[in-house]
């Protein structure tokens, strides 16, 4: 007997299924027994992400009786049965392919996940990333063999990811880490201007001021609203910083 992979497809039987009404799902029917197939990845809910957690700890043919608490909601319990796994396969058994191809699925989860569940789209850019640089160095691959556009979308969609998860460090008010995400713009000659908003914004949020005008000043600034808005706010802040230094300062010396 074995468990499911992240990339397992799985036929279960779900039943028993109490208080999911007020939960968005779609493994979770109500009523009688229900036998349906779960593709490991992509679940595009909260209770569902939890539904395939869940079943990667089963073995085939276990039955259990599974409960998801939720504070504000209240718990959602059902009795899940693994009867059959197909498709066993892991990470590693990728080809270059095979592994942008999952990466792609993975970052458009997080995409649609993104507005309402920002916590679980966190995680599948994370996911998607993870796939990608499990190639590094990825510009050391072989084009003969891979493919140079392979390659270069790689490249490009690991971008990309680094962008969304630092949008959702944002939210979570996780400034130094978003300047670690971002770092690898320093080595660009024309970062992009999400990126360089992005990476400024934290630099302000870290009242790091000097270095956040630097960064917004790499690109042409005033093309962006919202980097226009950033820069007004950063110098703004600036100022209010030195005059309260200066005026405490006199106090101290007064």
């Amino acid at each position: 007997m074995e468990k499911p992979s992240e990339l397992s497809r799985c036929l279960v039987t779900i039943s028993d299924v109490s208080n999911v009404e007020v939960h968005e799902s779609s493994y979770l029917g109500g009523g009688s027994s229900e036998e349906l197939w779960i593709t490991m990845g992509t679940a595009l809910t909260p209770v569902d992400c939890y539904v395939e957690l869940l079943l990667q700890q089963m073995l085939t043919n276990e039955q259990s009786k599974c409960t998801i608490s939720s504070a504000k909601r209240g718990d959602v319990t059902f009795t899940m049965k693994l009867v059959r796994i197909e498709g066993q396969k892991y990470y590693y058994q990728l080809t270059v392919p095979e592994t942008l191809a999952l990466a792609k699925q993975y970052k458009e989860n997080g995409v649609k996940m993104f507005s309402k569940y920002p916590l679980f789209a966190h995680a599948y850019f994370n996911q998607a990333a993870k796939c990608l640089l499990s190639w590094s160095p990825i510009d050391q691959l072989d084009p003969a063999i891979e493919g140079a556009g392979t390659i270069e979308e790689m490249q490009t969609l690991l971008e990309t990811l680094y962008l969304n998860i630092a949008a959702c460090l944002i939210k979570q008010d996780r400034f130094d880490e978003v300047l670690h995400v971002l770092r690898y713009t320093d080595q660009q000659e024309h970062p992009s201007p999400k990126a360089t908003y992005r990476k400024a914004l934290a630099q302000f949020k870290v009242k790091r001021f000097t270095e956040a005008l630097a960064t917004l000043e790499r690109i042409d600034y005033a093309s962006s609203k919202e980097c226009v808005a950033l820069h007004a706010q950063i110098i703004q802040t600036r100022q209010q910083e030195d005059s309260k230094y200066s005026s405490m300062v006199k106090k101290m010396f007064a």
